[in-house]
């Protein structure tokens, strides 16, 4: 059995994914930023992302002191927000804790996993890795960057007992949707009705899929013995990374809109 870390384990697709690896028998060490109940085989440590010092301390802490075979990054919050009238302030939290914060985490585990001699490294992006909608600019823009670190090490693990991956999952039924989510500059009188009709979206949550069902495709993406980088999870997200890769640009654009938008072209 592994000893697996997952970030943001708590709710959503992180919680699914340590019931499914602690049910399996494996020990979980599982973060959240509140105290958590005891779970049979997961050790909680408390971490968030957007304080620097709870993640300087998370990656002092004792667990490191033990193996640790593979390290989930999943932990995250989205900021939907224009892209014209968002705070500075806000765009830099999100920054900080989806890309800056989970890159301190990344070259704690780089360096465990390089004295090891092994390990398995994966970070949660969404298929807004390698694509962009429309108010989620600034949270999609911190997965391309986690997307493009995560590619750079893959080439930069060749050779080591180090596998890189990276799970992309299209829509969730989660708390993200109402919980996980900030805004910010959402007062603009040129987004008040696309704004609240994304966020009623959302909550409905239609078109996405359960956590354990993005759950089921992680846990067969850090047990997959190849060295295969990505893996899409959940409803829609193959076709619309397929159709993000052979559309021109312009038609894709135009799916989205009226997918997210309605069809309204301009504000």
């Amino acid at each position: 059995m592994a000893r697996i870390l997952v970030t943001g384990g708590s709710t959503g697709i992180g919680r699914a994914t340590v019931d499914r690896l602690a049910q399996a028998g494996h020990q979980v060490i599982a973060t959240s930023r509140s105290k958590q109940k005891e779970i049979t085989n997961v050790e909680w440590y408390q971490l968030d992302l957007g304080i620097k010092t709870s993640v300087e301390a998370f990656c002092e802490s004792p667990m490191w002191d033990q193996k640790v075979d593979a390290v989930f990054n999943n932990a995250g919050f989205g900021l939907i927000a224009p892209i014209e009238s968002a705070l500075e302030k806000a765009i830099r939290a999100q920054f900080e804790a989806n890309y800056f914060a989970s890159m301190k985490i990344t070259q704690k585990a780089m360096a465990h996993f390089r004295a090891q001699g092994r390990g398995i490294l994966m970070v949660n992006t969404s298929i807004g890795g390698r694509m962009a909608f429309p108010y989620f600019g600034y949270y999609n823009a911190t997965k391309h960057a986690l997307e493009a670190s995560y590619e750079a090490l893959w080439y930069e693990c060749l050779g080591s007992n180090i596998k890189i991956k990276i799970i992309e999952p299209g829509f969730t039924q989660t708390q993200f949707a109402t919980h996980g989510m900030k805004m910010s500059g959402e007062t603009s009188p040129h987004h008040v009705e696309a704004l609240p009709r994304l966020a009623r979206s959302m909550r409905e949550g239609k078109t996405a899929s359960p956590p354990d069902e993005i759950a089921k495709t992680i846990i067969e993406a850090l047990f997959d013995p190849r060295d295969r980088l990505r893996y899409n999870a959940g409803k829609f997200s193959g076709i619309l990374l397929f159709l993000r890769g052979v559309l021109p640009d312009s038609w894709f654009q135009q799916l989205i809109a009226k997918a997210v938008l309605g069809g309204k072209k301009s504000m």
